[in-house]
This record gives C-alpha cells, structure tokens and sequence, in this order.
C-alpha cells in the first residue's frame, strides 16, 4: 500500500513525468551566431587646400612701344692695347756682310754671325735691302735673301735716310802690252793675273759662295779694289765690288775683298771673272765645278 500522501499526488506526478519525457525526447537546436562584418578603418588624410590658379585674360589693347631701360652710366676702363710686335730680321748665312746703305757699292759696316737678330725699320725701293737697328748704334743694310723675315715687314716703310751712292771709282787703266818681239814670249792679254789655286771649301748651307780677291803682287798681300767680281752658271749671273780693305772669311779660314752669294746648290760649272767698273773684263776667268757638297769657291787674282 502506497501512502495516502503519494496517492494524492500521484496524478501530478505523472503529468509532471509526461512534461519531462515529452521536452527530452526532441534535440535541442543549435543557433549558429550571426558573423559580424568588421568595420571599416578609416585613415584620416590632410587635404590640402587647393589655390585659386590665375587665370590668363587675353588683353586686347594696343601693346605700348617698349621703352629702353635707362642704364646707368658705367665707370670707364682703359681697356689694354696690345704693343704692336716690329718685324724682325735673323741673319741665315753663317756669316753676311751688312753695309752703310742698300748695296753692295756702299761700304762694309761690319760682318754679322748666323741667327744674329735685328729690327727692321726700313727698306729700300725696290724691297731687296732692309735697314736694321742697329750695330754699334749705327742703321745697318744687308741683302734680303742673307734673312729670314718675321712680322708686319709688308707695313715696313722705305727709308728717309737712304744715303747717296758712292761715287763709281774710275776704272783701272789697261796696261798696255809690250811689243811682241819674235823671241819673247806674248805678253798677257789681261791687267790683272790669276792667282795661285786654291781648293774648294765644303759648305752644308743652301748657298753656292765665291769669296774673291785681288791682292798686290802675290797673296797674300794688300788687296787691291776699284773692279767688280762677276760670276756665271747654272743660278744665273752676280756681281760684287772689290774693297779696297782685306776681309776675313769665316772661321778665320781664308781672306777675301769680294763676294757673290747664290741661294741654291744647283750643281754644274760656274765661271768667275774680274772687270773694271765699265764692265771691261780685265782678268783671265776662273772655272769651277760645284758637285756635292763642295761650293765654297776661292778665286785669286794678282795686280802688278
């Protein structure tokens, strides 16, 4: 028997027991969360503000004539003006005769050495002869082709002071021969007499040279002047006077009272002869064969 107590209340019971079985017997459904979208991050940017841009109007007036700047006046500077360089004139030859005015028929002013350098401050007419300054402070000439030239020479005036030519000695008198007698033996066709032979000299310069002298009775001796000295061959025709002084050649090698140049080393025979200064030959020629390098020449002749 059960208890009154439980009987009462077993009805509850078992409603109560119906409620429990009738809840467990279903599963419990499982509710996924909603996913959340994360929220954008926002980067906070400085904006700057933006200028107003000039903009450009067309301008439809008439432009104004331009007007110079004034410019202030500017101290003045001396600019620098450069010296004028003068021409120049160096002696080529191993050594050249330089004289008192433009030729050979004026006196010797003295002998200048090889690379010696003067200013030329004047030439003669023809623009064959230049003055230089100066030897011992005297104006000097020598020949043109005895330089090389630098410089304005093509501004070079003629010279003012040219002096007067010498006057032209008076030729030598002609001896006159002696009778021929029929056992003498003929007298010499010339006043003046060859001289004894002397050997060519060797010369490296571009110049074929004949240093000619007259001396008295036998050489050496006093030189004899008052006629020219003529030379002929393959680079044409020169003459030189004779001075009446002894002139040494160079080196001290050899004496000589006359001289003719010609630039060149044209090979051949060349002919050297003495005339008075009419022209009159009045010595026996020399002949001489430049070969090589051999074109110093020593012509002789002796005076009575």
């Amino acid at each position: 028997m059960y208890p009154t107590f439980l009987v009462r209340r077993l009805p509850l019971l078992v409603l109560l027991v119906i409620l429990i079985v009738g809840c467990s017997s279903n599963e419990p459904e499982v509710v996924t969360p909603p996913t959340r979208t994360p929220r954008p991050t926002f980067t906070p940017t400085t904006t700057v503000p933006t200028q107003p841009q000039p903009v450009a109007v067309a301008d439809t007036a008439t432009p104004a004539p331009d007007t110079p700047t004034p410019v202030p006046d500017q101290p003045a500077t001396d600019t620098p003006v450069p010296t004028p360089q003068p021409a120049k004139a160096v002696i080529t030859n191993a050594q050249a005769n330089v004289r008192t005015g433009p030729g050979t028929n004026y006196a010797l002013a003295g002998t200048l050495d090889r690379g010696a350098e003067f200013e030329i401050v004047g030439k003669n007419p023809a623009g064959d002869w230049w003055q230089l300054c100066c030897l011992n402070g005297q104006r000097i000439w020598i020949a043109d082709f005895l330089v090389d030239t630098s410089g304005p020479v093509d501004g070079v005036a003629v010279a003012s002071d040219i002096p007067a030519a010498p006057p032209t000695a008076p030729p030598a008198p002609t001896a006159t021969p002696a009778p021929a007698q029929p056992t003498a033996t003929p007298a010499p066709a010339f006043a003046l007499a060859k001289g004894e032979a002397v050997a060519p000299l060797e010369n490296t310069n571009p110049y074929i040279t004949f240093y000619g002298w007259i001396c008295r009775k036998q050489c050496p001796s006093e030189a004899v002047g008052g006629h020219k000295m003529v030379a002929e061959g393959p680079l044409g025709r020169g003459e030189a006077v004779f001075e009446s002084v002894t002139l040494v050649g160079p080196n001290d090698a050899f004496w000589y009272n006359a001289k003719i140049e010609f630039a060149g080393t044209a090979a051949g025979d060349y002919r050297v002869w003495v005339t008075d200064m009419s022209g009159n030959q009045v010595a026996e020629a020399w002949t001489f064969t430049v070969s090589g390098t051999m074109r110093t020449l020593l012509p002789r002749w002796i005076a009575p």
